[in-house]
């Protein structure tokens, strides 16, 4: 049997793995998203097909600078979610997706209120139903890291 302490061990490894790869996702995501909506609006491809490996390249250097501070605006809604969901016993995936879409709006709203509304100067709701899927699929990661299957541990 795993001792208390080594079950509580694994299970904040990871809650916190889940963490770290739901705010790389998103942050690639919001990326991408950001370039698509650049391209559709200036009718153009996004730059990441035009000049493939070098874009990607750079969005993963800048994810990487960024993440820091990705996971600090981030975490207040997450962990809130996460006890939220946990507390009334939905932990189905798809519990997981709806509390999702709702990252990006809580994430942007922090941003907005910790550069005193001087980091977007379009629309922010637009924006962050633009975010909504990226957000659905982080919160997926976040749970399939965070929340093994007993069945798949069954094996």
């Amino acid at each position: 049997m795993i001792s208390a302490k080594k079950t509580w061990l694994l299970r904040s490894a990871r809650f916190g793995a889940g963490y770290a790869a739901a705010v790389f996702v998103g942050v690639m995501g919001i990326w991408a998203t950001l370039e698509v909506t650049d391209a559709v609006t200036y009718g153009r491809l996004p730059l990441f097909v035009l000049i493939f490996p070098g874009s990607i390249l750079q969005a993963l250097r800048l994810t990487a600078e960024i993440m820091p501070v990705a996971l600090l605006l981030a975490a207040p809604f997450t962990l809130l979610a996460t006890w939220v969901l946990l507390r009334m016993r939905w932990n189905s995936w798809w519990h997981f997706a709806i509390a999702g879409t709702a990252c990006p709006l809580s994430g942007i709203a922090l941003l907005q209120l910790a550069t005193w509304g001087r980091f977007f100067h379009q629309n922010e709701a637009s924006l962050a139903l633009s975010l909504v899927p990226t957000g659905m699929v982080s919160a997926l990661i976040y749970w399939l890291i965070a929340f093994p299957r007993p069945e798949g541990l069954a094996r």
